[in-house]
């Protein structure tokens, strides 16, 4: 468990490339944040569960994090107060106290030391491959090795009848059955990895043994057949409890009632048998969020199996099933489709499309990457990934907020068309200010700024994120890189240090410059600018955003016309007007509005 203590603190742990987990504490005296003694969700306490397989390369307190406010017109005695820390250790053995904020309590209390359980393997191989390599640590000639059950890698073990060292050459001995003080049989004779006995001397005896053990046999096997009758009946209470409290029985009666409904609920064992046991092999990703695993169903239909890390609240729990039907009835070619999902397990799992072609991240940043994206194409992508965010905030009812918004979390099909995923982690639009979200988890360089200072996510909070994937695809650079100086690890950061000094030219991607083109860059560089205000009031709303993208968009298709028309004039240039006048309409849990980009949602509902 990784926990951080401290009144305005931000900590998080890295593998050299990407931020694995981290999270945010505040507690300061002038907000109405207040910390309680065995409490440790964000109020000058907070932490994140870590899952198995992790490479860290160290843990780091963000310098980024935006602190000006707090510190305003303090005296330098007030500030050294706001400190915090950050420890690795065995969840069972943490109980937060308020004495240790600001103080080092905490540390007096261990002795500089906490209990950590660690989970190790040799290497990062599996056993069918290791062996073909000298450095195969399995030695002894009576030794096997075992794929490690917790991530990549192999232990080795002693074979059956052996006991020793199995690292070493001749490390595992043979046991010696029959020297012990309750030989297996009489006149025990000791073989190498085990032991025989001696036939019986006579038929009377065979007689008088098979009886008592045919007895034995038919007990035993009664005995298990009960114990196994009783565990099953258990584990099924156990999947209908846990079903139950997932909202399973409101979710099934919605599924009744909606008829033609595409939303189907599937157990445990259907999605077990899909992924082959959820087979290391079959992993698409990891995040903060859970593990993305590729499977198939029995009608061969190709599916992305999504095993969330933890679920705690349980307000969360019980609206999981109503939220989980009112994703489903999204309906818009460019966001992955939630097929499903299984509610018979402790964590929820989600059931997505499959979709072939990876992530805009691994599109603009991977070794397999396109290195010569065009400009045409980055635009369309950002038209499209910007059309699914504004469906989702302004005609999804009720509005869904991302939360999540990345590179890494736009899809691309077979036809590179981006796809919105990862909505399953997003959550409803909050209806009072009481709902917060403290937990931060994901890739720094697309937090919103606001939402550091307050807590509370807002639909201004997916536009900034998007403004920072408008400048991936400007620029062709990753949103936080932790190997850069540390004046250029952010390129928000970087992005606007450059507009500042009149250098916008100077960090866009060489490969999409272009004479005829630098208004349209200058253009979605503003519009980038604009997401990025640090005001979440300044900033537009993600259909506003969609417009003018899309208006650029059709620009780019006459690259023989002025970039700047009046709207008489750029409806006479493309024909028709971006923004159409329509019925209201209807349809499931969904409406749409009046004025809506024309042509935006074709696909939407």
């Amino acid at each position: 468990m990784f926990v951080v203590i401290g009144v305005n603190t931000l900590a998080y742990m890295t593998d050299n490339v990407h931020v694995i987990v981290g999270c945010v504490s505040r507690c300061l005296p002038y907000t109405n944040i207040t910390a309680q003694d065995g409490i440790c969700r964000g109020a000058g306490c907070c932490q994140v569960a870590l899952t198995g397989d992790m490479s860290n390369d160290g843990v780091y307190f963000d310098p980024l994090y935006n602190t000006t406010d707090y510190y305003t017109n303090r005296s330098t005695t007030d500030r050294a107060e706001y400190r915090g820390y950050a420890v690795i250790m065995e969840s069972k053995a943490f109980q937060f106290n308020t004495r240790y904020l600001n103080t080092t309590a905490f540390f007096d209390e261990h002795a500089g030391r906490v209990p950590v359980i660690l989970n190790w393997a040799v290497g990062n191989q599996a056993c069918d491959v290791a062996r073909k390599n000298d450095s195969y640590a399995c030695r002894s000639t009576n030794s096997r090795c075992v794929n490690s059950s917790s991530g990549s890698g192999y232990f080795c073990n002693c074979t059956t009848g052996y006991l020793g060292n199995p690292y070493l050459p001749g490390g595992c001995q043979d046991i010696n059955e029959c020297a012990t003080s309750k030989p297996p049989c009489a006149g025990c004779i000791n073989t190498p990895g085990g032991y025989s006995c001696p036939p019986p001397r006579s038929l009377n005896v065979v007689a008088l043994a098979v009886g008592p053990s045919i007895g034995v046999v038919i007990v035993v096997i009664a005995i298990t057949c009960t114990y196994l009758f009783h565990e099953r009946k258990k584990l099924a209470k156990i999947k209908q409890k846990y079903f139950r409290q997932h909202g399973g029985m409101l979710l099934l009666q919605e599924i009744r009632l909606k008829q033609g409904t595409a939303f189907s609920i599937f157990t445990e064992a259907e999605l077990i048998e899909a992924t082959n046991k959820f087979e290391n092999k079959n992993i698409l990703g990891r995040g903060g969020h859970g593990t993305v695993y590729k499977g198939m169903l029995k009608d061969g239909t190709l599916i992305a199996v999504k095993r969330c890390i933890s679920m705690t609240s349980e307000q969360q729990k019980e609206e999981f099933g109503k939220e989980m039907l009112i994703l489903s009835q999204i309906n818009h070619k460019n966001i992955v489709k939630l097929l499903g999902c299984c509610l018979e397990v402790e964590v929820p799992m989600l059931v997505y499309e499959f979709i072939p072609n990876g992530t805009l991240f691994q599109f603009i940043h991977g070794d397999n990457g396109c290195h010569n994206i065009p400009f045409s194409t980055r635009l369309r992508i950002a038209l499209e990934s910007a059309v699914a965010l504004a469906y989702l905030h302004s005609w999804a009812s009720p509005p869904i907020l991302h939360g999540d918004v990345k590179s890494s979390n736009i899809l691309l099909d077979a036809n590179y068309e981006a796809k919105l995923s990862d909505f399953g982690a997003s959550i409803l639009a909050p209806t009072d200010e009481s709902q917060f979200v403290t937990l931060v988890q994901g890739t720094c360089g697309y937090l919103d700024p606001e939402y550091m200072q307050t807590c509370q996510l807002t639909d201004k909070s997916d536009v900034y994120s998007f403004g920072v994937v408008i400048l991936e695809l400007l620029t062709g650079k990753k949103a936080f890189n932790l190997e850069g100086p540390e004046d250029e690890r952010s390129l928000s950061l970087c992005f606007l240090r450059a507009v500042k000094e009149g250098r916008l030219m100077d960090i866009i991607d060489n490969r999409i410059k272009s004479e005829n083109e630098v208004g349209l860059l200058e253009e979605v560089a503003e519009l980038a600018g604009q997401c990025l205000e640090m005001v979440g009031d300044r900033r537009p709303a993600m259909r506003d955003i969609a417009e003018k993208l899309d208006r650029l968009s059709k620009v780019m298709q006459h690259p023989w016309a002025p970039t700047q028309h009046n709207p008489e004039e750029m409806e006479s240039l493309l024909g028709e007007s971006p923004v159409a006048s329509l019925e209201m309409i209807s349809s499931g849990n969904f409406s749409m509005e009046k004025r809506i980009v024309q042509g935006l949602l074709e696909s939407g509902r």
